[in-house]
């Protein structure tokens, strides 16, 4: 790496700094911490949404999918879109009203203390393996442009996103996402410019050579289960997008920190509106890719592996500072997700465990200190277990997206017969929670075995259906309890 491409990357990680640094001497009370002082502005929180959401994981899976398949995923974009007013005029402004700190504290309202607690616990097992992702992804990407061990930046990465995010709060995760926000962008364009313009070939000629090669289909109407087909993408866009977002501990935690309902509900459509573009370059990019590799040959040991192309790609060819550029985009990317998910992890720690072992612990004046300590322990656990990925390779990813598959979508049922319908009741849920779950486990069976092959988009929905289905027709064989009864008439 160029010492220029080094000096943009030094300069990404300072800025970074300085924002939780500036914000520390705000952050006294539960309410700075988890929620911001409640002051945020739609427009940061879009851009926050958007950075969160991005992991470095999306930024390099892009183009590396594109790479080996095809388009088939970017109608995903387009498809989502009727679950925004759904999202917009009832599920977002249902929790605001809420002001919840712990989304799981709804499922201890709307059914019982148990519900709560397996909810926290299903998403910590989650986040923690999609968190050694996160930070294991830009590391591997690192340590291919620049050469250094992996594991050194295995450990700045975890450790000092975990040290920014202790700092500054919410307020300080927000506003550090809004930069990192723009340095992705600048990351992004940095490629995109030099396929326009100094790659030795034109981009019509590039998508030519995909298109010849089929990496530009993008649209399958067939009924085959296992494709990956626009129903499978429309069914998993809607149900699993509002399943997702109403059950998701992050996304609910910015919300909270809007200073009004009429923020938080923009927020919403302003994430949608600014995420869009950013991915659908990322798939021109897997085309102009593709089209280059094909004048410039790839070792068979990065070819094998898609996902390696866009760092090997970054490190041989991007010219002096848009290759640190791309560096600062991958750490970016990496950096916003992992302190989202930290402070999350973090909120769910000391409101449903804390709080709950020291009632009076809210009222205290360490309550900022103990947060900042547990911050520091998930990041350091984060980082254990992204060193685990690292050994045993892709051993975790895959039982971590198990997990996923297993839970969310059962997990996400859950919320969506909760705010969705008056008659699901503590009993009737719990059966429809065995449900998705068992359908979980045999279409992942089914699949693994080859017995009857079903595409993994389909696990989910499928999942979430079982859910919602058996859950709604078996809480019409119990009768709700006074409280819940109660609950639902507030």
């Amino acid at each position: 790496m160029h010492w220029i491409d080094g000096i943009i990357v030094l300069l990404y990680l300072i800025g970074t700094a300085l924002i939780p640094i500036a914000l520390a001497h705000r952050q006294k009370k539960k309410r700075d911490f988890m929620l911001a002082g409640q002051t945020l502005h739609w427009f940061p929180l879009a851009l926050a949404d958007v950075a969160a959401g991005f992991s470095a994981i999306s930024l390099i899976g892009a183009p590396g999918f594109v790479m080996a398949y095809d388009l088939r995923y970017a109608p995903s974009l387009f498809l989502g879109i009727p679950t925004l007013p759904i999202i917009y005029y009832y599920i977002v402004p249902h929790i605001y009203k809420l002001q919840l700190v712990s989304v799981y504290s709804y499922l201890e309202t709307r059914f019982c203390y148990a519900f709560r607690y397996v909810g926290v616990a299903l998403f910590i097992i989650a986040k923690l393996g999609y968190l050694a992702m996160a930070i294991y992804t830009p590391a591997l990407a690192l340590g291919a442009v620049t050469g250094l061990p992996i594991g050194l930046y295995i450990v700045v990465i975890g450790l000092l996103t975990a040290t920014l995010t202790l700092i500054g709060g919410m307020e300080g995760v927000i506003w550090q996402d809004v930069v990192q926000y723009f340095v992705i962008v600048g990351g992004i364009l940095g490629v995109v410019f030099f396929f326009c313009f100094s790659s030795g070939d034109t981009v019509s000629n590039y998508w030519r050579i995909a298109a010849a090669a089929g990496k530009t289909r993008m649209l399958d109407f067939s009924f085959n289960l296992e494709a990956l087909s626009v129903w499978a993408l429309f069914s998993s866009a809607m149900l699993m997008g509002i399943a997702g977002t109403c059950s998701d501990q992050s996304t609910v935690q910015r919300w909270s920190s809007a200073k009004s309902l009429g923020d938080a509900m923009k927020s919403t459509i302003g994430g949608y509106i600014f995420g869009m573009p950013i991915v659908l370059v990322l798939y021109f990019i897997g085309i102009c890719l593709y089209g280059f590799c094909t004048h410039n040959p790839l070792p068979p040991e990065i070819a094998a592996e898609p996902d390696r192309v866009f760092p090997y790609f970054a490190a041989k060819y991007l010219p002096i500072g848009a290759c640190g550029l791309l560096i600062a985009g991958v750490l970016a990317a990496g950096m916003s997700t992992i302190s989202a998910v930290l402070h999350s992890l973090t909120s769910l720690f000391m409101v449903d465990v804390w709080e709950k072992l020291y009632p009076e612990a809210e009222k205290g004046s360490n309550y900022v200190h103990i947060s900042r300590i547990a911050t520091m322990v998930w990041g350091i656990l984060a980082v254990l277990l992204a060193f685990y990925v690292m050994l045993l390779g892709n051993s975790i990813i895959e039982v971590s997206g198990i997990v996923n598959s297993f839970f969310s979508a059962p997990l996400g049922g859950v919320f969506i017969l909760g705010m969705f319908t008056k008659r699901a009741n503590t009993q009737g849920t719990l059966i429809g929670i065995v449900a998705g779950v068992a359908t979980s486990v045999t279409c992942w069976a089914l699949n693994k075995y080859k017995i009857f092959p079903i595409n993994f988009v389909w696990f989910g929905v499928f999942a979430l259906l079982a859910t919602c289905f058996v859950g709604y027709v078996s809480s019409l064989l119990f009768q709700s309890s006074k409280k819940q009864e109660k609950e639902l008439e507030a």
